[in-house]
């Protein structure tokens, strides 16, 4: 592979590739094992696990993270409306906060104090912490619905802007978006983008892979349908992770695909919900399937 390649291209996804070769090893193992790297300044492995932690059971859908502060990190799950703020050094739940009933709670960001939190059908939600444990939610509405299936609440603070990602349709008033959209909710104007502030459609993520390839693979069975999305703090890039697809790419600001991660099912059954710390290690959140969630931490490597 060239050393002129311009990013971290990993390419090995085990849906994905179709191997012309003949190996006794298991069809994941040798998927697993095609980790490629090139340019750019920081990389995750996947498969090497800095630190994992299980959560109580009330967290066992677990769904949307966000950091909160240097050593914790708030989370909800995706059937009940409260938060839950969790302490990495004690490894365990110091705080929750109810803001509302029952419901299909997916993502959450916290900006100045004031959690954000996003339904699936497309409505924000948002209170200010204190040290209540109970408090009543605003609602903010938009022109999203059910259909657009949301997953991923981000933030890009350089516009103070929301980021609303859809796993169904990404679809609004019938106008066509090509690829599964993310729109923006501008926190100043208070204002909804109508128009995707990216997509990523199959078409991309089939051309970046023509570019990065090592391997034969079939290009049909691409399946991207995000659930987490977050903003890398160092180099600024958009980290969106996918349960659907098993699947986490990096895209900048224009949605171009930057980079791209197998996740390693055997880790990560159900990874829905993906944040940083502030040394740039990456927190990825998964639910349990009957069993306890968990998160787990990857180091961040920097490369010369």
């Amino acid at each position: 592979m060239s050393k002129t390649l311009p990013l971290i291209l990993i390419v090995g996804i085990a849906f994905v590739f179709s191997f012309n070769v003949s190996c006794e090893r298991p069809y994941r193992t040798l998927a697993d094992s095609l980790y490629h790297v090139a340019g750019e300044r920081y990389s995750y492995n996947l498969n090497e696990v800095e630190d994992k932690y299980f959560l109580p059971y009330v967290l066992e859908e677990v769904s949307g993270l966000t950091l909160y502060g240097d050593h914790q990190v708030a989370m909800i799950n995706d059937e009940e409306g409260r938060i839950f703020i969790y302490d990495l050094d004690k490894k365990d739940i110091v705080k929750a906060i109810r803001f509302g009933g029952s419901g299909d709670y997916e993502g959450i960001e916290i900006i100045d104090n004031t959690a954000y939190i996003l339904k699936s059908n497309g409505d924000l939600f948002y209170f200010e912490i204190s040290e209540e444990r109970e408090v009543e939610a605003k609602r903010i509405e938009t022109p999203l619905s059910k259909d657009n299936d949301l997953e991923g609440l981000g933030y890009d603070p350089k516009r103070n802007r929301l980021m609303l990602v859809c796993k169904g349709k990404s679809e609004i008033d019938k106008k066509n978006v090509s690829g599964q959209a993310v729109y923006g909710y501008d926190l100043d104007q208070q204002d909804f983008k109508k128009d995707p502030e990216f997509s990523i459609s199959k078409k991309d993520l089939k051309e970046f892979f023509e570019d990065a390839k090592d391997q034969a693979y079939d290009a049909g069975k691409i399946t991207f349908r995000p659930s987490g999305i977050a903003l890398h703090p160092f180099d600024g890039l958009w980290y969106m992770i996918a349960s659907v697809g098993k699947l986490l790419i990096v895209v900048n600001d224009e949605g171009e695909i930057q980079a791209s991660y197998p996740i390693p099912p055997r880790l990560l059954s159900q990874p829905e919900g993906i944040c940083f710390l502030p040394n740039g290690n990456m927190l990825i959140s998964s639910e349990g399937e009957g069993d306890r969630g968990y998160m787990i931490e990857y180091e961040m490597t920097t490369l010369k």
